[in-house]
Order: structure tokens, then C-alpha cells, then sequence
């Protein structure tokens, strides 16, 4: 069931014991936008808030308040109150902490993402919104509490990242409104942005250079991809979160609407990022395949061989592009 913002307070107000969590792989807006969330619930004067997370926290966002208290499936409760989701709308996507809720357990989905079908008891859904982070912020307006600087360090990094830095299509005048408010509260921008825009490791470099030599340029100049094999992964002993960003460099050629990174991945399977302009619904393509995201970022992970789903990719970004 579909349900209003106020609907979606008074649920967190109703409640004593919270689970949140946000889907595996989590990006700066996951992140950013559980933390914050776990800010407000504190806030909001509850006490009984465990934020868990499929996977671990990637290091660039490690720092963010609160992060050290994410804890993993294995630490779950048998049950709380209310389990909200956040930044994702399918419990399949939030890998093992799904195995432990009961059928029973109330779901509250806070997302901002084009999904039809969420899987919460109730759900507030808003995609115009350019981050899950923002939510949190309309919560705290809509409960009359003043968004503290350790919140609003957790939601600018998810809005900042989400956004691409405020590059993206998504931006938009409602983004930047909400961003201010963010700053207002004294948060040291310059050294988020650095943090997570500009430092990179040793590993990343490393796999920027595969990428870049792996680039593969179409015959008509409008779209590029690049991949990366379990060996290349493994030549540089890299994580998943050492590839933050490398997408990117597929779609930001001049010319090219449509980029994408085919990652292979254990037991036959490849995961799929994609990058695209305004001319391209990143979004639309990728949902044949399982995934989602926004018209111009997408993901998905495809139970198929590296070369396999390449190539079933590939043919669906060129019936798209009319090529």
C-alpha cells in the first residue's frame, strides 16, 4: 500500500524496536540515507534502532557518523517493531538480512526509485526525488526537528552521490534546496567532496587502467562499454568497492549517450552498471534484465556468463538507441 509522508512519520512515531537496512553492494545514498535515518529515529527520541547491512560498509564512507554501528545479518533480532528499507524496494535486493524477517514482520519501504511493485506493508515512494537521503530530510521537516550536523553529513554525502556530485540529470532545483539545508548546518563540504570524489586508492587506479584499455568504442560513436574478468579483479587483489565511479569513464566520452561495465562475477553470473545522458533511459533498458535505477544510472546483476550477458546487453542499448 501506497502512503503519504505524514503516513510514513506516523508509522516511525508508532513504533519502539526499528530494523533499517538498504540494499547489498550499498552506495554513498545507502549508506547515507540509513545513517541519516537512524539520526532521526534518535532524534525522534527512540532507542531500540539496530542499521544492518548485507554487505559491509565500503570504506569510502566509513567515517560518516554512526557507520561504526552497522551491523551485520548474523547480529539480527528475531524481531522488531517496524523494518524499514530504504533506497530499494525489493526485499530480494537486500540479500541476507531477508532470510531473517518472518513473514509477520511489518515493512515500511522508503524509496525513490520507479518501482511498481514495493515490497513493504506500506510504502512511501517518490521519484522525483534525486536520493533516498532526501526522504530523510522531508522527515525531519515534516516532524518539526531540526536536521543536527551529524544527519546532514549523512544525507549530503547520500545526495552528493546520487547526484554525481549535483552533475546529473536527477539534479534539480529540490535537490539543491535540500542540499542547502545540509550546509547550513556547518557540515565542512570541501572535505566530504574531497573524501568522496577525489581520494581514490591504489587498487582503483589500478582497475581504472584495465577499464580504460578494456574500453571498447562502437562504430557509431554513441555508446562504449568496458569489462572486467574475475582474473583482473583478482590480479590487483580488488573488492567491489574499489570499482566506485569507474562507470563513469564509459559514458563521459564526447559523442557517447550510453555507457556500460560488465563485471564478471562468481558462479556464472555479471554484473551490469550503466551510465547514461538524457537521451537514454539507463532505467528502461536495464529492467528486462532484473535491474533498475534511474534513467540515467542503472544497475543489474544477471544470472548469466560474462559474454553471454554482454552480448544480450549490448543488442537492448542498441534497439533502444535505434541503431
Amino acid at each position: 500500500m501506497l502512503i503519504t509522508l505524514p503516513e510514513a512519520l506516523r508509522e516511525l512515531k508508532q513504533a519502539d524496536s526499528f530494523l533499517i537496512t538498504t540494499h547489498a553492494n550499498p552506495d554513498g545514498d545507502a549508506i547515507g540515507s540509513m545513517l541519516g535515518l537512524h539520526h532521526f529515529l534518535t532524534d525522534l527520541g527512540k532507542t531500540d534502532i539496530t542499521s544492518c547491512s548485507h554487505d559491509a560498509v565500503p570504506k569510502l564512507f566509513s567515517w560518516l557518523p554512526l557507520a561504526d554501528s552497522i551491523v551485520s545479518p548474523v547480529e539480527m533480532r528475531d524481531s522488531y517493531d517496524l523494518l524499514v528499507i530504504i533506497d530499494v524496494a525489493q526485499r530480494g535486493r537486500i540479500g541476507n538480512v531477508s532470510e531473517g524477517i518472518a513473514d509477520s514482520q511489518r515493512i515500511l519501504v522508503l524509496d525513490h526509485h520507479l518501482e511498481k511493485t514495493p515490497c513493504g506493508t506500506v510504502n512511501f515512494m517518490d521519484h522525483t526525488l534525486a536520493s533516498a537521503s532526501e526522504i530523510v530530510a522531508l522527515l525531519y521537516k515534516e516532524a518539526n526537528i531540526e536536521i543536527t550536523p551529524s544527519a546532514a553529513e549523512c544525507t549530503y554525502v547520500g545526495l552528493a552521490t546520487d547526484t554525481g556530485g549535483f552533475r546529473y540529470a536527477n539534479t534539480n532545483e529540490r535537490a539543491h534546496a535540500h542540499a542547502q539545508i545540509m550546509v547550513s548546518k556547518g557540515i565542512n563540504v570541501s572535505e566530504i567532496n574531497s573524501r568522496v570524489f577525489d581520494d581514490i586508492s591504489l587498487k582503483t587506479l589500478a582497475l581504472t587502467k584495465i577499464v580504460l584499455n578494456a574500453l571498447v568504442v562502437s562504430t557509431c560513436g554513441r555508446f562504449t562499454y568496458s569489462t572486467l574478468t574475475l582474473d583482473d579483479m583478482n590480479s590487483v587483489n580488488a573488492t567491489p568497492e574499489d570499482l566506485d565511479g569507474l562507470v563513469n569513464y564509459t559514458r563521459n566520452i564526447e559523442g557517447v549517450v550510453v555507457g556500460a561495465l560488465f563485471r564478471e562475477i562468481p558462479n556464472d553470473k555479471t554484473k551490469v552498471s550503466m551510465r547514461s545522458k538524457t537521451d537514454f533511459n539507463s532505467n528502461e533498458c536495464l529492467n528486462g534484465f532484473g535491474g533498475g535505477g534511474h534513467a540515467g544510472a542503472a544497475g543489474a546483476t544477471i544470472n548469466q556468463p560474462l559474454a553471454i550477458c554482454r552480448e544480450a546487453v549490448l543488442n537492448a542499448m542498441v534497439a533502444q538507441l535505434g541503431e
